[in-house]
């Protein structure tokens, strides 16, 4: 018997008291439509497994069985807040839909970060197959990825005894069941998977970026639901920049704390003194004056959403114009339901494309130390990658975005697409030869990787393909020597010198460190991270066929004042993307170089609290575990929610 394509799921389009609220309880309750796959209870799948013990109540819940013939011919089980079964299902349904947008916009399967057992020389890495999913962790007003269980964790906790939104005085607020939540929590998890020196707090774009890329992810899902795009711009006659729910995350959950926050980001607007909505103005200086993570994090998603309505205006025009005689302007009050299709047609469309640009250009990030102007570059890059004609204006728009919120790139010189695009720098012929011997020796790992969709023998594949590939960059067999060799390793941000001279005459103020001691003599070694292939489709039918292999190099120095050490440690590397067909072309170098002083000084000021305007105290929340400096979501969400 063939197995379905799809499996439907009953669930929530927005957090459940919209299902309280007469004008949209028509409209939150949806399908969701993921690829089907063979379910034990749980649900427990291929890549997550629903995991539901309470400890505050010390109990299990059943686990549902979605295979059950009873509950899958009614599409799953009907939304209820009551029932702990539902909660598994909307926690599997949300997370799938969102791990089927990464391997639609990546272009291969995702495979989680692995876990490390061990330290030094005991040190092993372990294959994660899946991701787990606890819907009743914790009885707190949070919810948080830990990367340490490889799990989403949600919290659960009584809302505000005074009558605020929708929510029962006093009662249970399930923060599983708010999709923008769920799909919040599994954006963190998916991009620790793709990044994980993004954990790694070296400036404030990091925790700032993690934080504004999971609620991008959320934000933009939701449109793929046209019950709700369509009732909304119903409400809004049509328009994208007035008071809608499509620009607000976690109503519920805001409205359930104590002072009644809302909804914990708007990207369109909010109220003002007078309780009165109006809609956010972009300015300049949005991006420098927002240094706190949270808020630094919610400029990006305005920035992104901002985007989107511009792209939506200038698609949806000759419609208006339609509708309208020729005048362009909308009349207020209600208009026809068939421009609304219409509409909301197009913004679905606009809103998928733009996540799964937002997505793809994770491949064209740098491997650590991620800023927002870099995020930009990789934006540009990879649409153009998959889009060269951007004849629906993608690009434009998110330049003009990024702008208008004194968002920049360093060291570009205009913000054309020319010069935003990363490019792949000037090799010798020398190297050249070099990185085409690399391509050959390379060439039946690369192809092994693409011959198996088993995600554990993919795991495998790549692990062995990386220890080969350092062996060969590394090792005596590699054709260039001396000054070459260091020419070449330059270019891909990295170094062949001992410490001494990392940064030049400079390297004499550094106290470097090897395994916690001083040492100024050490090569600092070379890791490649990962490799992995991808195969997208692009909006003008191109198909791009690329390799992403990340290189990065690491070295640690002491930061503090004399008789009180402080270690930091300090990453160069690169990402690079190679050309499917011929693993010899170099299409971009994405570099941190580890001999920048000045970044290193930037760093140093960052973590000593004297730039960037975080100070030590404001970081330590977002760390812990032993492991300074490492984002720590249960300490980020929950200082964000207090």
């Amino acid at each position: 018997m063939t197995e379905p394509v799809y499996r439907y799921l009953r669930g929530y389009a927005l957090d459940p008291g919209f299902s309280a609220r007469l004008d949209t309880a028509a409209i939150n309750e949806v399908i969701y439509r993921i690829p089907f796959e063979p379910l034990k209870p749980g649900p427990v799948g291929e890549y997550v497994e629903v995991f539901d013990f309470d400890p505050a109540s010390n109990c299990w819940y059943d686990p549902v069985s979605l295979a059950d013939e009873a509950i899958a011919s009614q599409n799953g089980l009907a939304p209820s807040e009551g029932n702990p079964q539902f909660h598994q299902q909307f926690v599997y349904a949300v997370v799938m839909k969102v791990i089927h947008h990464f391997e639609r916009a990546l272009g291969r399967k995702i495979v989680w970060q692995p876990r490390i057992d061990g330290t030094g020389a005991k040190r092993e890495w372990r294959y994660v197959r899946r991701l787990r999913i606890h819907p009743h962790a914790i009885r707190d007003a949070n919810a948080f990825f830990d990367r340490d269980r490889k799990a989403l964790l949600f919290g659960y906790f009584r809302a505000s005894p005074r009558s605020q939104g929708t929510n029962y005085p006093g009662g249970l607020v399930f923060s599983c069941l708010s999709p923008d939540i769920v799909a919040h929590e599994a954006a963190h998890a998916l991009l620790d998977s793709l990044h994980p020196r993004y954990l790694e707090d070296t400036n404030p774009d990091v925790p700032a970026f993690h934080e504004g890329f999971a609620d991008i992810v959320a934000l933009l899902q939701r449109f793929s639901f046209r019950e709700l795009v369509e009732h909304q711009l119903y409400s809004s006659g049509g328009r994208m920049d007035r008071y809608t729910v499509l620009g607000e995350l976690a109503t519920q959950f805001g409205e359930a704390l104590e002072g009644n926050r809302g909804a914990l980001r708007g990207m369109i607007g909010k109220k003002n003194e007078k309780d009165e909505w109006e809609p956010l103005k972009a300015s300049p200086s949005d991006y420098a004056s927002n240094a706190e993570c949270h808020a630094r994090g919610a400029v990006l998603v305005a920035t992104i959403f901002d985007a989107f309505q511009r792209i939506y205006n200038f698609r949806t025009r000759d419609l208006v114009r339609i509708a309208t005689n020729g005048t362009g302007v909308l009349p207020e009050g209600s208009i026809s339901r068939d421009l609304v299709h219409r509409l909301a047609g197009e913004a679905a469309e606009i809103a998928e494309h733009l996540l799964h640009i937002c997505i793809r250009a994770l491949d064209y990030c740098p491997p650590n130390d991620i800023t927002f102007g870099s995020y930009l570059r990789a934006l540009i890059t990879a649409d153009v990658d998959i889009a060269p004609e951007d004849e629906t204006g993608y690009r434009l728009a998110l330049i003009e975005a990024f702008r208008a919120r004194g968002i920049f790139p360093s060291r570009v010189n205009s913000l054309s697409v020319d010069s935003l695009c990363w490019n792949a720098p000037e090799f010798t012929s020398k190297e050249r030869d070099t990185i085409d011997w690399l391509a050959k020796k390379m060439k039946s790992d690369i192809r092994s990787l693409v011959e198996t969709r088993d995600r554990e023998e993919i795991y495998k594949r790549s692990r062995a393909a990386q220890a080969r590939f350092h062996t060969l960059l590394t090792g005596k067999s590699l054709k260039l020597g001396g000054q070459e060799r260091e020419d070449f390793l330059n270019k891909l941000g990295m170094t062949s010198r001992p410490v001494s001279l990392l940064f030049g005459e400079s390297s004499a103020a550094v106290r470097f460190l090897r395994n916690g001691r001083p040492d100024n003599g050490y090569v600092p070694p070379i890791e490649v991270h990962t490799i992995r292939p991808s195969f997208r489709a692009g909006r003008e039918g191109r198909q791009v066929e690329q390799v992403m292999v990340t290189l990065t190099q690491s070295v640690t120095a002491d930061i503090g004042q004399k008789g009180s050490p402080r270690n930091m440690v300090f990453r160069g590397g690169c990402s690079l993307i190679l050309s499917f067909g011929s693993l010899n072309t170099v299409e971009h170098v994405i570099v941190k170089n580890i001999t920048s002083y000045h970044r290193f000084q930037q760093q140093e000021k960052y973590r000593n609290g004297l730039g960037g305007g975080v100070s030590n105290a404001a970081a330590a929340l977002y760390s812990g575990g032993g492991r300074e400096w490492m984002v720590r979501f249960q300490h980020l969400h929950a200082e964000h929610h207090e």
